[in-house]
C-alpha cells in the first residue's frame, strides 16, 4: 500500500498536468506550484520536499524559495534565483540543499531529520509579470522502531507450567509499531505499550506456552509493521526446551551366544543440555571380568560366557536430571555347525581334504565349546533322576506281574489242594452241570495234556479197559457195590439220593485227604472220578466242579 503522502503527491501531479494542458490550449498566462500535502520523515534520515513549478509560455521565473512556518513567524530556509544563484541560511547550510534547481524544479533535501524539523514548509515561486504563487506541505517525523527478541525470564523445562517463552519488543517507535507472533503452537500473546519521554512508544508482546520436549528447536517468528519500514520486519526465534536424557541402548540384538566375540553395547542419550555423565552397572551381580567401560560404551574384550547373562543398567545425567535404562542380556547356547564329509581328491594338485594314513575320510566335529561346570552338574543330575525314574517304573511292572501270578490258583489237573476260600465255596445244586449218564463216548481233550494230564490220561485209559472189582466201570461213575452201599446209608432226603447231581466223592471218599510225603495236600489219583465220561471232579469241600473249566 502506498503511503498517504505519496498518494497526495500523485494527486497534485495530476492536477498540475491538467492545468498545464488547459493553459496550453487557452493560451492564458498562468503558473502552478505543486507539492505533496504531507511528507513523513524518518528520524535521523534524509527527507525530500518536492516542489514542481509549471510556468506559462508568456511568464518568466524570477525566483523560487522555501519557507518554514514557526510559531513566531515564517523563516526562509532556501532561495534559488536563476540569475544570482542559491542562498541557504547558515543554520541549514550543512544539511539542506536543492536537488536540481531549475525554472520548473525547486525540490530540496533535508538531511538528518530530527524532531525539531517537524512543521509546515511552503514552496514559493515568483514569476514576471504574474507575480508570486505558493503551496505548502506538512513534515512529520517518524521514529523507526528498534526490534529485538529475547527469551523469557525463566528457562523452559519439559513438563513445566505455562510460562513466557519469548518476548518481541518494538522499542521507541513513532507512531507505535504493530507487533505480533507467528506460530503453529497453541500459545497466547500478551501486548504491552510503554510511552517514552521523547514522544515515542515501545511495544512489547510476550508469548506464553507450556513447554514440552517435542517442540525443541521449533521456530517462532516476530512480525513488526511500521510506517517507517519499507515492509514487514520479521525476526525468527528458536525455542530452547531443556529436558532430562532420553536414553536408548544399541548393540544388543538378542542373538548373543557363548563364544561370540567383538560385542558391545552403547548408551545413547538425547538431552538438552547435553549429557555429561555416563555409567554402566550390573544389577544382579558384579560386573564380569574382561568387560571395559569406555565413555558410554560397554565393551566385551573376550568371547561371551554363560555368566555374562544378566541385567545391565546405563545411567545418564545432565543438568536437569538423572535417567537410566535397563537391558536384560541372555547368553544362549552356541549355534551348532552341521557335520561335513570331506572326500579325498583323486586327481589334481594341492587339496585341503583331510584324510588319515589309511585313506579314511575324516569328519569335522561341530565347533562347540566345552560345557561349563554348571552345565555338567545339570547333566549329571538329570541322568541320576532318569535312572531313578526308570528303576521305579520297573518296580511297578514287577509288582503288577507278581499280583497277576498270585491271582491264578491252579487247575484241577495239577491235583493240588488249595483249601476252601472265597473262590472255592461249595456250589449250590442249581450251579452244577448235569452228567451225561447215558453216554458211553469218550471225548479226549487234547488241549489239556499239560501239568500232569498225560499221566491222568494213561490212568483213565487203564481203568476204561479193566474191571472195577470184577465189574465194568460204569458210564455214570458208579458201580453196583457203590449203589448198594449208598442204598444202605442213604439220607432222609430221598430226592437228593436219586438225583443225577449226586456227589460220587461222598460215597467213595468219606474222609479228608491225607498230606503226601512231601507235605503238600495233594489228593491221590483214586480221589478223582476218572471215568471215561466223568466230566466233573469232586473237591474236598463237597463241591463238584467241571474238569473242563479253568479255575481262576
Amino acid at each position: 500500500m502506498l503511503p498517504s503522502s505519496y498518494r497526495s503527491y500523485l494527486g497534485q501531479q495530476s492536477k498540475v498536468a491538467l492545468l498545464h494542458l488547459l493553459c496550453s490550449i487557452t493560451g492564458v498566462w498562468c503558473s502552478q506550484v505543486v507539492v505533496p500535502q504531507r511528507v513523513s520523515a524518518v528520524l535521523g534520515k534524509n527527507v525530500t520536499l518536492e516542489c514542481r513549478v509549471e510556468v506559462g509560455a508568456n511568464l518568466t521565473l524570477t525566483q523560487s524559495s522555501w519557507e518554514r512556518r514557526l510559531p513566531s513567524g515564517s523563516v526562509t530556509v532556501a532561495v534559488y534565483n536563476p540569475r544570482f544563484g542559491i542562498s541557504i541560511p547558515p543554520e541549514f547550510g550543512h544539511r539542506l540543499y536543492f536537488r536540481s534547481p531549475s525554472s520548473d524544479d525547486a525540490t530540496i533535501i533535508l538531511e538528518n531529520v530530527g524532531f525539531a524539523d517537524v512543521g509546515i514548509y511552503t514552496c514559493k515561486v515568483a514569476t514576471f509579470p504574474l507575480g508570486n504563487n505558493q503551496a505548502s506541505t506538512t513534515v512529520s517525523v517518524l521514529v523507526e522502531p528498534k526490534v529485538y527478541v529475547s527469551a523469557g525470564s525463566t528457562a523452559l523445562i519439559d513438563g513445566g507450567n505455562e510460562t513466557v517463552v519469548a518476548i518481541c519488543i518494538a522499542e521507541r517507535a513513532r507512531p507505535p509499531a504493530e507487533v505480533s507472533w507467528e506460530s503453529n503452537l497453541f500459545g497466547q500473546s500478551e501486548v504491552q505499550l510503554f510511552d517514552e519521554v521523547n514522544g515515542t512508544t515501545s511495544t512489547q508482546v510476550r508469548y506464553l506456552w507450556q513447554p514440552t520436549r517435542h517442540v525443541q528447536g521449533h521456530t517462532l517468528t516476530c512480525v513488526v509493521r511500521h510506517p517507517a519500514l519499507q515492509g514487514d520486519f520479521r525476526i525468527p526465534y528458536q525455542l530452547n526446551v531443556q529436558f532430562a536424557p532420553d536414553i536408548s541402548v544399541v548393540g544388543y540384538d538378542g542373538d548373543w551366544y557363548v563364544g561370540r566375540e567383538n560385542v558391545q553395547m552403547t548408551c545413547k542419550a538425547n538431552a538438552n543440555p547435553p549429557a555429561h555423565h555416563f555409567r554402566w552397572i550390573r544389577l544382579d551381580s558384579e560386573m564380569p571380568k574382561g568387560v571395559e567401560i569406555m565413555n558410554s560404551t560397554l565393551l566385551f574384550l573376550r568371547p561371551l560366557q554363560r555368566n555374562d547373562s544378566g541385567v545391565y543398567r546405563c545411567e545418564v545425567a545432565n543438568d536437569i536430571n538423572l535417567r537410566s535404562r535397563d537391558v536384560r542380556i541372555l547368553i544362549q547356547d552356541p549355534p551348532t555347525m552341521p557335520s561335513t564329509i570331506t572326500a579325498p581328491v583323486l586327481t589334481g594338485s594341492a587339496s585341503s581334504t583331510l584324510v588319515d594314513d589309511k585313506g579314511h575320510v575324516l569328519l569335522s566335529s561341530p565347533t562347540l565349546e566345552a560345557l561349563p561346570e554348571s552345565n555338567l552338574g545339570s547333566i549329571v543330575g538329570g541322568a541320576v533322576g532318569g535312572a531313578l525314574f526308570l528303576l521305579l517304573l520297573l518296580s511297578l511292572v514287577g509288582v503288577c506281574y507278581l499280583r497277576k501270578q498270585q491271582t491264578f490258583h491252579g487247575n484241577y489237573y495239577t491235583k493240588q489242594y488249595l483249601g476252601p476260600s472265597d473262590f472255592q465255596k461249595a456250589p449250590t445244586q442249581h450251579e452244577l452241570h448235569p452228567t451225561k449218564a447215558g453216554s458211553s463216548s469218550y471225548h479226549q481233550d487234547h488241549d489239556r495234556e499239560e501239568w500232569g494230564d498225560r499221566q491222568l490220561k494213561e490212568e483213565r485209559d487203564r481203568r476204561h479197559h479193566s474191571n472195577y472189582n470184577g465189574e465194568e466201570y460204569p458210564s455214570n461213575g458208579y458201580t453196583r457195590a457203590m449203589r448198594e452201599s449208598s442204598h444202605h446209608s442213604h439220607q432222609p432226603n430221598h430226592h437228593r439220593e436219586h438225583t443225577q447231581y449226586s456227589s460220587p466223592r461222598q460215597a467213595r471218599y468219606p474222609h479228608s485227604p491225607k498230606p503226601q510225603g512231601n507235605g503238600s495236600p495233594y489228593l491221590s489219583d483214586d480221589c478223582y472220578d476218572s471215568g471215561p465220561d466223568g466230566d466233573y471232579v469232586s473237591h474236598t469241600d463237597g463241591s463238584v466242579i467241571s474238569r473242563r473249566e479253568w479255575y481262576v
